[in-house]
């Protein structure tokens, strides 16, 4: 997708936000969600993060101890994920990476147990407190997680922006698909741009 060199609906302010989204070692280390397409959006995260440090919030996708402890289909998903439980896999492997946490404020970062990120009741509600005239998207997965939160903050009523190569998949079929198909579909609440134009276009003063 050629890049947008421009924000159409104008440039981003001091009260947008950006949100990481699960930049943890189970996606970005060797293991069974393991994607190494995703280790091309590091350095444009921090590029991003280093921008406006103050106004960037980081999400984890916290696995089940144990397929048991899950509630409904999760059950049926751990089960089938059982290595990527806490019991198997500890839980040091859903910190974040060592190159951002580094760059995560402990109180700017928010844990959730399902796809979405405004499913965690501190998240929704760091939202609604910031009343932010935009909210910038990056992280894993395109197709997972940041897709999940961006129907969300849609919803919401939230300007979207999407961080185009600061997001990945572990599957590259699926990101591209869901970048070039889905996301547009959405052209009058979800922008598509580069890490580049948005720090361009976004004033922090």
């Amino acid at each position: 997708m050629n890049d947008v060199k421009q924000l159409r609906f104008g440039p981003l302010d001091a009260r947008a936000l950006h949100v990481c989204i699960d930049m943890q070692r189970i996606f970005l280390e060797p293991g069974p969600w393991y994607g190494e397409a995703c280790l091309s959006v590091i350095e444009p995260q921090k590029r991003l993060i280093g921008h406006a440090p103050a106004r960037a919030l980081f999400t984890r996708f916290i696995t089940a101890n144990t397929a048991d402890n899950a509630t409904g289909s999760w059950q049926r998903y751990y089960r089938h994920w059982q290595a990527v439980t806490q019991a198997e896999a500890g839980p040091e492997i859903l910190d974040l990476h060592p190159e951002i946490l580094p760059l995560a404020r402990p109180e700017n970062v928010f844990d959730k147990l399902t796809h979405d990120a405004f499913d965690s009741e501190s998240f929704y509600a760091r939202i609604a407190a910031e009343e932010p005239s935009a909210l910038i998207l990056s992280g894993i997965e395109t197709d997972v997680c940041v897709l999940a939160t961006a129907m969300s903050a849609v919803d919401l009523g939230y300007r979207t922006v999407i961080a185009t190569d600061a997001v990945a998949s572990s599957m590259p079929s699926s990101h591209a698909a869901t970048i070039e198909h889905i996301y547009p579909r959405f052209d009058q609440q979800i922008e598509l741009v580069s890490v580049d134009t948005i720090i361009r276009s976004w004033s922090v003063t």
